[in-house]
């Protein structure tokens, strides 16, 4: 499946509202933040999580906990604007929002990551080798 199939017309305040009342995780340079309930989501820029505003598209990730596996997702690779080793060399791609990504997370526990897409440089796709 091409990547470009998973775009659709969603921003990310628009997916962040879909997901409220699920456990999140707030990831910005300089923030150490645990994981809180979404509370709100206001229609332009602030989301509301554990009382304090923030602004998610300025942010690196809102990592979105207990939320099933997608059934259809293409494995990528990313290169982001804020340093993250080979953690997201392969993931699976979700969809491809107006102004956000969303990938799947690895791990045992379901979870989803939403970057804004101005802290995603590039996304490539993934093969897997086969075996000889």
């Amino acid at each position: 499946m091409s990547i470009l199939k998973l775009r659709k017309s969603i921003t990310m305040q628009q997916r962040l509202a879909q997901l409220t009342g699920h456990l999140v995780e707030i990831n910005g340079e300089g923030l150490g933040l645990e994981p809180g309930r979404l509370q709100r989501v206001f229609k332009r820029n602030f989301i509301q999580v554990q009382g304090e505003l923030f602004v998610p598209l300025s942010l690196q990730t809102v990592r979105v906990f207990d939320i099933k596996p997608a059934s259809c997702t293409v494995r990528v690779g990313l290169r982001t604007t804020f340093s993250t080793g080979s953690a997201f060399s392969s993931i699976r791609l979700v969809q491809i929002g107006t102004d956000f990504i969303e990938v799947q997370s690895k791990g045992k526990f379901p979870s989803r990551i939403l970057f804004p897409l101005n802290k995603i440089e590039g996304i490539f796709p993934v093969r897997l080798k086969s075996k000889s």
